[in-house]
């Protein structure tokens, strides 16, 4: 299928065996682009017109995932990394072929000098959003002697119990965890995912079959659980994005939640620095970069991270349809 006709060479259709170029573009900037080079390298397979290329898909001005939500990257002109960016024109053409693409509950979402531009021109046509959040600040684990959690539990050393059980969540566990990512989501987006069909269900299944899911479970009242004894998830986080980059493995965190009733006591603290160590040791390697999120009202979160040394490397932007 011909997205628009061949002489304009404004947007085409991106297959598997054609996505190099995105990626190629994506490794300009691994940790903004890994959100959409996770998206290439999870799918065997997509429906044509599901990934667009701007330009040329040998080497594109930019890119997008368009089915259900819209994810673009490299519109923006990045002169420090050697790229010119898309045209007004490429753009409009990009807007033009997600409206017909956006659902009910999708987004927008990405590096904040893409999303803007094509998310004005989705305005123009007649597009609204639910809420717009554009200053999503994009943090970068530090690498310390010893791991993370080390440092973390030099200062809560009373949450040790939460670093020692932390792990990939296990087939025979997701019964627990579809709860607290139900809980986390409906705080993060407002609504419960589960209401709208089976497909967030489906998703968490396979994160925690992927081995992407990381949990902490307690006893129901902040301890480790006994053998046999009562389990409920404490603390979880998912790897929302991956990729073997060709710098370095790439990952980023989404889903972070701690259950209400154990904030405040450090153990989302140490356990995402054990999380940071645990997706090091069994995603991105010694030297890989796990990167995250987070929206800049949600003060808690920033002190959270920056406690451990989280670094800005960037902005996200995310438009809730």
């Amino acid at each position: 299928m011909r997205l628009l006709p061949r002489p304009s060479r404004l947007l085409g259709p991106v297959s598997p065996a054609t996505a190099g170029g995105l990626l190629d573009l994506c490794a300009l900037d691994p940790v903004a682009g890994v959100s959409l080079a996770g998206q290439l390298r999870r799918w065997p397979a997509w429906g044509s017109g599901d990934v667009v290329a701007l330009g040329r898909a040998a080497s594109p001005d930019g890119g997008a995932w368009t089915t259900g939500s819209l994810l673009p990257f490299g519109l923006a002109a990045r002169p420090a990394l050697g790229h010119a960016g898309a045209s007004s024109a490429q753009v409009r053409a990009l807007a033009e072929h997600a409206r017909r693409r956006l659902t009910r509950n999708g987004s927008v979402y990405g590096p904040v000098e893409d999303v803007e531009p094509v998310w004005s021109e989705l305005v123009g046509l007649g597009l609204a959003g639910r809420e717009e959040r554009w200053t999503q600040p994009v943090l970068v684990a530090p690498h310390l002697p010893g791991g993370l959690a080390r440092a973390a539990l030099d200062r809560r050393p009373a949450m040790r119990w939460a670093a020692a059980v932390l792990h990939a969540a296990t087939g025979e566990e997701a019964p627990l965890v579809l709860p607290a990512s139900v809980a986390m989501f409906h705080a993060e987006l407002g609504y419960d995912p589960t209401a709208c069909g089976g497909a967030y269900a489906r998703h968490v299944s396979w994160l925690v079959g992927a081995r992407r899911t990381y949990v902490v479970l307690d006893d129901g009242e902040g301890r480790a659980p006994l053998p046999g004894g009562p389990r409920r998830v404490a603390f979880k986080a998912d790897v929302g994005a991956l990729w073997q980059a060709p710098r370095g493995g790439v990952a980023q965190l989404t889903g972070v939640w701690t259950r209400e009733d154990l904030r405040g006591q450090g153990l989302g603290s140490v356990a995402l620095a054990a999380v940071v160590d645990a997706v090091r040791a069994e995603h991105v390697g010694p030297g890989g970069t796990v990167s995250l999120y987070v929206n800049d009202y949600n003060t808690a979160a920033l002190g959270l991270y920056r406690g451990l040394g989280f670094e800005r490397a960037g902005t996200y932007a995310t438009i809730l349809l």
